[in-house]
């Protein structure tokens, strides 16, 4: 298959499982829950989050308010659904749709791309979308599910490529540039900044290879961008914030609310003993049991090569660490951020050996 119709035929691929994973949303959450979710999206576009934590999280909600302009002006301005003192116009909504379509439609795409590209084979495409596809279903999780979800997505698929095909410093630089405005989530690409070149330096030391100096401007950089994510969202939330409006609509909530960050981990922790004890038809084993297997997956592709894989897969345990403290075990959206993990975990442990390294280990400058 020439290079053009593969990619044609993965833009379609992507394009309608897109589609069968908005439907399947729209049929989960039902139509009033979706809205509060778009309404949650158009909130931050004029100060007015659910919670405080959310204000810092423009990009997806700005770039949704772009995209509702160009939406046909025929359509009736206030949602009957509406939950929030600042309701979202239907243009809004429209745009909200459409953004959450497309972006999942590229987020596939990528996957198409990359099974490709690192499996080895078309086989890997469709390993890679399938695998997507597969995870975006299981960690779906109504009532909540916000436009920054999709775009995380993106992300870290994009760094994940950046990483494996040794892109430079300016790449990942510009990654983090436009992550942060998304999600503090591009802390995490910050990280693999630091930790790569002091494993690639331990590295070479411990088995006696060529001698690399450790790069210094990798490790300056990533500490520069952790700075930047730690003070940027905090601004966001001063600059912008004019209510919070969680406490109100949700009183009984109120733990959520006011901070920016909260800590959940014991609470977590009562979750996840009633999950593993307490049968329910939602199947929340379902979760622990996705991070063992994406722990599992992870451990034997470092074990593979240390060198290339080591790092990543550490940025992928302070991920689920972060997630495990900070986020609420039952809203399994949250967990969207590791399933570019998941794809390309699989797709790099199954692909053919011929295209597998060969050879002793060598030292990638």
């Amino acid at each position: 298959m020439s290079k053009i119709k593969f990619n044609i035929l993965g833009a379609v691929l992507a394009l309608f499982s897109s589609i069968a994973l908005f439907r399947l949303v729209l049929f989960m959450f039902g139509p009033q829950n979706y809205v509060r979710n778009v309404e949650t999206s158009f909130g931050i576009t004029t100060g007015h989050p659910i919670w405080r934590t959310f204000q810092s999280r423009v990009l997806s909600p700005y770039l949704i308010k772009i995209l509702s302009f160009a939406m046909p002006q025929s359509m009736p301005e206030i949602n009957p659904f509406s939950v929030v003192s600042v309701p979202a116009s239907k243009y809004y909504e429209s745009a909200h749709i459409s953004y959450h379509i497309a972006t999942v439609a590229i987020a596939a795409f990528l996957c198409w791309r990359m099974g490709k590209k690192y499996g080895g084979n078309n086989q890997g495409a469709t390993l890679g979308l399938t695998i997507f596809v597969l995870s975006f279903a299981l960690l779906l999780s109504p009532p909540w599910l916000y436009s920054w979800d999709f775009t995380d997505i993106i992300v870290f698929l994009v760094f994940i490529d950046l990483v494996l095909s040794n892109a430079s410093l300016v790449w990942f630089a510009v990654l983090f540039g436009v992550a942060i405005w998304n999600r503090d989530s591009a802390n995490f690409i910050a990280l693999w900044l630091i930790l790569d070149p002091l494993i690639r330096f331990s590295y070479v030391r411990r088995y006696k290879l060529p001698s690399i100096s450790l790069d210094w401007w990798r490790v300056g950089v990533g500490l520069t961008c952790i700075g930047i994510g730690v003070i940027l969202p905090e601004l966001l939330k001063r600059t912008l914030l004019i209510e919070e409006l969680g406490p109100r609509l949700y009183p009984n909530w109120s733990f959520f609310a006011m901070t920016s960050y909260n800590t959940v981990f014991f609470m977590n922790l009562k979750l996840l003993k009633r999950s593993l004890t307490v049968f329910d038809y939602q199947f929340r084993f379902l979760l622990p049991a996705f991070w063992v297997l994406i722990v599992t997956l992870g451990l034997r592709l470092a074990l593979r090569d240390t060198q290339r894989y080591l790092a990543l897969y550490l940025v992928q345990l302070a991920m689920l660490a972060a997630l495990l403290i900070f986020s609420w075990f039952n809203e399994t959206r949250v967990y969207f951020i590791l399933i570019p993990f998941v794809v390309i975990y699989v797709v790099l442990l199954l692909r053919p050996t011929s295209v597998e390294t060969k050879g002793p280990p060598k030292v990638v400058e």
